[in-house]
């Protein structure tokens, strides 16, 4: 960043009142859109934000919508800007506050790399959370997914907790990320969530019911369906999955995975991404879900040429040998994971599949480009634990 707008930056904010909780994310176009979020106290300003290229100057402005969530004085307002440039930074404000950046995607990589942070897990411990948030920034990563277990506001132990402290949960885990998740050049970073048990009522009542805060504070393609396809132009599909969670990992789901896997066969990346393995390091190998995601979704990334595919909820580092036919075989697909963003991390089992595990926080980073996908998972202290490389052809 330049020295004028660092200053425009810094006299704006002298004089503006932002909320302490922004963050964006997508539910469509990664190349030609942004969703920007953010919380206010029930009554505050409307939902309007202005926003242009460093280029321009004519500002223009869009409106969108806010919702109460139950029985709290939270408003989330929610604002889709559309038809934008590719991989171009934008300036944004809401009304007349501090002026913050986006960026968005390329819609082909041979206009650049693209990385991605890849990790779930995340606030459990905040000191944990905040240290790895620190390290993932400094990466400068286009997005980031976050596979599950994000705030830690629901589960058995959870149980009895006051809904307005699991509202608060969620509102300190975006407090957290909203203050972290930038880049040195003032850049936000985007999230894109996958749901985790920890994120879903579980226990006490229909393990499938879809009320729950997870849905109220993030934006999805379909209201209420977490499972979506993700994708930037034709070269890389993501596929954010609920691993039984509150959609049941057969019927419907795997239905309309086969279809979008075999809609997307072509691309040269095809990467689910889900909370509980397939391929556990510490979890039990016939963990129900475990079984149903080997018996459902297995077979059809076998089939449709997934090459790696990313795992969390064990709090472990840990990547497997190349597995096909639930047996290591060359050309078999990689599993990644193991979910420790911001957890105290786990003792690894011994498991025939583990080509690599470590009881150690960790995040991967996937840097994509025309030939091969770089797959590097990190600690929270920036050392390098693992390295992959994913050809794409």
């Amino acid at each position: 960043m330049n020295k004028f707008l660092f200053l425009f930056f810094w006299v704006v904010g002298l004089f503006a009142q932002d909320p302490d909780i922004l963050y964006l994310t997508w539910v469509g176009d990664p190349s030609t859109t942004m969703t920007v979020l953010w919380h206010t106290t029930v009554g505050d300003a409307p939902s309007e934000i202005r926003y242009k290229t460093l280029r321009e100057e004519t500002w223009q402005s869009q409106e969108g919508a806010s919702k109460t969530l139950n029985r709290s004085n939270v408003s989330v307002h929610q604002v889709e800007l559309t038809n934008l440039e590719e991989d171009t930074d934008y300036l944004f404000q809401i009304q007349d506050g501090e002026i913050h950046k986006f960026r968005t995607l390329p819609n082909s990589l041979n206009k650049r790399p693209l990385k991605v942070a890849i990790g779930g897990d995340a606030y459990l411990s905040k000191e944990l959370f905040e240290k790895m948030n620190q390290e993932v920034a400094s990466h400068d990563p286009d997005f980031v997914i976050m596979g599950g277990d994000i705030a830690y506001s629901e589960g058995l132990r959870r149980a009895f907790r006051t809904y307005l402290w699991k509202v608060e949960r969620w509102e300190e885990f975006f407090r957290i990320w909203t203050k972290q998740m930038v880049t040195k050049d003032q850049r936000i970073i985007p999230i894109m969530p996958v749901i985790g048990n920890h994120d879903s009522r579980e226990g006490f009542d229909n393990a499938f019911k879809r009320q729950v805060l997870f849905y109220e504070v993030f934006a999805f393609p379909q209201k209420g369906i977490p499972y979506q396809r993700m994708h930037i132009g034709s070269d890389i599909n993501f596929y954010l999955l609920d691993s039984g969670h509150t959609f049941p990992i057969g019927g419907r789901q795997a239905e309309w995975l086969k279809k979008a896997l075999q809609d997307n066969a072509s691309a040269s990346y095809n990467i689910p991404v889900y909370h509980i393995a397939a391929y556990p390091s510490e979890a039990s190998f016939n963990l129900s879900s475990a079984k149903d995601i080997r018996k459902f979704w297995v077979p059809l990334f076998e089939k449709y040429g997934v090459k790696i595919s990313m795992e969390h909820d064990n709090h472990i580092f840990k990547r497997t040998f190349p597995i096909r036919d639930d047996a290591i075989q060359k050309g078999g697909i990689v599993y990644l994971g193991d979910g420790a963003w911001g957890v105290f991390p786990r003792k690894p089992k011994k498991r025939w599949y583990l080509a690599k595990a470590a009881q150690t926080n960790c995040f991967w980073l996937l840097t994509f480009t025309e030939e091969r996908c770089l797959c590097e998972a990190f600690n929270n202290e920036g050392q390098v634990l693992d390295t992959v490389q994913i050809s794409a052809h």
